[in-house]
């Protein structure tokens, strides 16, 4: 299995922002990889978020569980909610 992490910096990790994200990493990993599809050729993305502020509902919808494309793309986004440093 292969496994992609693809992260970015956001000032706010919203709905729209999060699956905007989700949808185009998987799209970008599948258009890197090839190979026939199968559990052989399986692969896993963690597309990231990291911002300010994360919106509760965000971290409920990425806490729901994986996100299949096709037969071997796994998506399982991740938020992660900074804190500015003093």
């Amino acid at each position: 299995m292969a496994l992609f992490v693809l992260a970015a910096a956001v000032p706010e990790v919203d709905d729209a922002s999060m699956a905007e994200f989700t949808e185009w990493a998987m799209d970008h990993v599948k258009s890197l990889r090839s190979g026939p599809p199968g559990a052989r050729n399986a692969t896993m993305i963690l597309p990231a978020l990291a911002g300010d502020s994360v919106e509760p509902s965000v971290r409920d919808w990425a806490a729901k569980g994986a996100r299949i494309l096709g037969t071997s793309l796994i998506g399982r986004p991740v938020t992660v909610e900074t804190s500015a440093s003093s």
